[in-house]
């Protein structure tokens, strides 16, 4: 057969059309039909960005705060997003007695079973809030934090490290001592920081070092509480909190300054960039800073007191004594913004987690992994309300020893709930 092109004559094709292929009568016919509606399309006008929500003040009313609520604050697009961290509070709740006592203190009590219940509430609540947040006010009694909350942020750094001491990598990570809780139940504490880090290495060359990283790295990672290894050969791998040591935790902002040395700012980036440049400086403030805190290896990525994955903006890290685990709280804060500085945020959060540094009228909010999540948890240091919600036949206490609940709220500013 020969297959010369000279010897070949052009015919018109007549045979079928390959799938895949599209004659050219029918291609322009489409893009005569497609093309006008592109224009019009490209034309339409776009939707008008949303007006800023006004900035959160710390004696606004649960019905204010209701009134500009909205599932984006939390980058959702639905109240109905929550239904899996909604499930993993039940998850906790549900273990429990429901007559056992959740939290109990001077004006509050609330059993496992009223945590449950409301946790319930809400997620039958989800197919109705985006159009109806007002039921938040109708099924729900908002149990006010007297004085409001300190809030702070803490996200899942990213952590370059090594599975053998070299190069930058000079710090220990360490996993749990086997002996730390019978220890600290027979002195109250372990070894302080300094024990464990300086010149003594109290728990060197026993096995107990799960990966080595840059101290400033591993430092900050104790604060956090977990975060993700990327090894030097580009393995990857995730570490949990597994316990402390028992001492006070110290802000190292605050040794800095007690110090004699000067910051701007104090925030945890400014902090970083401190170290790097006086690394000389490292252990005097560190050291200052006894508490310590070990870790594990896990499969998943950053997980609650509740041994859950935490979600971000929704899982939050209470004191399990004064705010329960599993408990449903309102919460809102001007947290940074690069381009705005600060903007509101008002959410729907969920006491999933717990920390050293976390007492009382404190509340840390976890923001995620991304750079975003990074930056708001470095310079998040603001007040803000915060309201327990209860199913509306809960118990009638306070949160915080004379606050009122949404009702009386309500009726203070004027208004009907």
């Amino acid at each position: 057969m020969s297959t010369s092109r000279g010897a070949a004559s052009v015919r018109p094709f007549t045979g079928p059309v390959r799938a895949g292929l599209v004659p050219l009568r029918a291609l322009c016919l489409a893009l005569c039909l497609i093309l006008p509606l592109a224009l019009v399309s490209g034309c339409a006008k776009k939707p008008a960005p949303q007006p800023m929500p006004p900035r959160v003040a710390l004696a606004e009313t649960p019905q204010f705060f209701a009134d500009h609520l909205h599932p984006a604050g939390q980058e959702l697009d639905s109240w109905k997003e929550m239904a899996p961290t909604i499930r993993k509070s039940l998850n906790y709740t549900e273990r429990r007695d429901p007559d056992d006592i959740a939290v109990s203190r001077q004006g509050l009590t609330v059993t496992w079973g009223e945590l449950a219940d409301s946790l319930r509430e809400l997620r039958a609540l989800l197919p109705e809030l985006d159009k109806n947040p007002g039921l938040l006010l109708e099924r729900f009694r908002w149990v006010e934090v007297s004085g409001g909350i300190a809030y702070s942020g803490y996200y899942q750094p990213l952590i370059r490290a090594s599975r053998t001491k070299k190069g930058p990598y000079t710090q220990a990570i360490y996993a749990k001592p086997p002996e730390l809780d019978s220890y600290r139940r027979r002195h109250g504490r372990f070894h302080s920081r300094e024990a464990i880090d300086g010149p003594r290495q109290v728990l060197a060359g026993r096995g107990l070092e799960l990966a080595w990283a840059d101290p400033v790295d591993v430092y900050f990672l104790q604060i956090q509480g977990s975060g993700k290894l990327v090894f030097d050969d580009d393995t990857t791998a995730y570490l949990n909190y597994d316990g402390q040591n028992g001492h006070k935790y110290r802000a190292s902002g605050r040794i800095i300054r007690e110090l004699g040395w000067k910051l701007n700012r104090g925030d945890v980036l400014e902090q970083r960039a401190f170290f790097k440049k006086y690394p000389e400086r490292q252990h005097p403030v560190f050291f200052q800073n006894p508490s310590y805190v070990f870790f594990r290896y896990s499969t998943r990525g950053a997980t609650g007191a509740i041994n859950e994955q935490v979600d971000d903006w929704l899982s939050l890290a209470t004191d399990r004594r004064f705010l329960p685990l599993g408990g449903i709280i309102a919460y809102g804060v001007n947290i940074p913004d690069r381009k705005e500085g600060t903007i509101p945020l008002r959410g729907l959060g969920f006491a999933q987690d717990t920390g050293g540094a976390i007492k009382r009228n404190r509340i840390d909010v976890y923001c995620g992994d991304t750079e975003r999540a990074n930056y708001v948890a470095s310079f998040l240091d603001a007040k803000g309300p915060a309201w327990l919600l209860l199913k509306r036949d809960a118990p009638k206490d306070s949160a915080g020893g004379g606050a009122k609940d949404a009702r009386a709220a309500a009726k203070d500013a004027g208004r009907s709930s």
